[in-house]
This record gives C-alpha cells, sequence and structure tokens, in this order.
C-alpha cells in the first residue's frame, strides 16, 4: 500500500514481505542414478556439474533431488517429484570427534584406524556422515501436470537442505524443505549462485502459477 508524505509529497511504498514456509514430505534424497544419466546433456547446456554420491559438495553444482510427500491437502501420501536446483552453501566437515559420536562405521572401527577410515570415507564418498548442503530449487517441470497432488507448485522456490547419511542407500537425503519464494524485484535476497543459475536459464518467476 502507498503511503504519501504530505510535506514532501513523496510516495513510499512498504517493502514486500518474504515468505517462508516448511513443507512436510516422508522422504528425499539426491537421486544419483539420474544424476548421473542427465548431467552429460545438462552439463553441455549449463556447464555444470551435478551432485551425487562420491562427488565432493561445491556451490554451483547442480542437483536433482526427489521427494515423496506426506499425506496433505493436496493428496495422499506418497507421490513423488523431482526437484531441479544447485547447491548454494555447503557446511563444514565433522570434526573426527563429532564424526566418532555420529558414525556407526567409526564406532565399529578401533580408534587407531579411525583417521585412516575417515580419510577412506571422504575418497569414496565426498563426504562424511553429518555434513549439511543446501540447495535452492524449483519443481521440475516434467511434474507440473500434477501440481493438484503435490505441495510443490510452478514459479515457487525451495530451499532444500540435505544431510550425508551413511545408513541410507542415497547418502544425501533432505532433511528440511522451506518454500522460500518471495515477491522482491530480482529476487535479491537468494544466494548468488541460485540467481546466477535461474537467470541464465531464464526460470525466475516473481509469482507462483
Amino acid at each position: 500500500m502507498a503511503a504519501t508524505n504530505a510535506a514532501t509529497n513523496v510516495t513510499s511504498k512498504t517493502a514486500p514481505t518474504k515468505t517462508t514456509t516448511k513443507i512436510a514430505f516422508q522422504e528425499g534424497y539426491i537421486k544419483d542414478e539420474w544424476s548421473q544419466l542427465v548431467e552429460p546433456a545438462y552439463r553441455g547446456i549449463e556447464g555444470r556439474a551435478f551432485l551425487w554420491t562420491g562427488r565432493t559438495p561445491e556451490v554451483g553444482q547442480r542437483t536433482e533431488t526427489q521427494v515423496t510427500t506426506a499425506a496433505s491437502t493436496n493428496g495422499p501420501a506418497g507421490s513423488w517429484c523431482r526437484l531441479s536446483g544447485v547447491v548454494t552453501d555447503v557446511g563444514p566437515l565433522p570434526t573426527l570427534d563429532e564424526w566418532r559420536s555420529s558414525s556407526i562405521s567409526c564406532q565399529q572401527t578401533p580408534i587407531e584406524h579411525q583417521e585412516s577410515l575417515r580419510d577412506d570415507v571422504l575418497s569414496r564418498f565426498g563426504t562424511l556422515h553429518g555434513q549439511q548442503v543446501t540447495s535452492y530449487a524449483f519443481l521440475n517441470f516434467d511434474f507440473y501436470d500434477r501440481q493438484e497432488e503435490l505441495p510443490f507448485k510452478r514459479g515457487r522456490v525451495y530451499k532444500v537442505t540435505h544431510e550425508a547419511d551413511e545408513t541410507k542407500s542415497f547418502f544425501w537425503c533432505v532433511s528440511s524443505i522451506e518454500d522460500v519464494t518471495d515477491d522482491l524485484p530480482c529476487c535479491e535476497e537468494y544466494p548468488e549462485a541460485f540467481r546466477k543459475w535461474s537467470d541464465g536459464l531464464g526460470l525466475v518467476r516473481r509469482v507462483s502459477f
């Protein structure tokens, strides 16, 4: 709503607010096989590597996250979709002590061999149990025709937090999803890596569809 200053006759506008909503889901993970399958084609278009189990996470990598939904007003539990995005933040690796306290494989290894095991795990998986990676993502266009049964919508922006979990078949598991769509011009509040990727593909939308 515009407010007019009578003394100066200058019109100012209230700054738009950012919407942040947590999305309920059953499970989610980086789809390794799919990422490896589509990377050659997309890398030719976007010039970006994809994140998957075995690759060290870096800001700017592409992500393909498969999500199975929870029951909601949009539909029953069990529907699934993919969120396509880009890594915007890579959390620190757990310290050796932190890894010892949370990693089953570490706890089952004699203490004198735990440092070498840590190096082996990093070499094989590119991460350690407990590390977190954040991506910003859109609903993949293959799922636009299923929006009525999904909590994800075309044109919305989602912040997806992944956490390395050595107990799962897919190492990068989703720990939280938030709808962070805003109406700010040029999406100033989005991370730079996401803005560059989405702007380059003409994907940014300032309203939901």
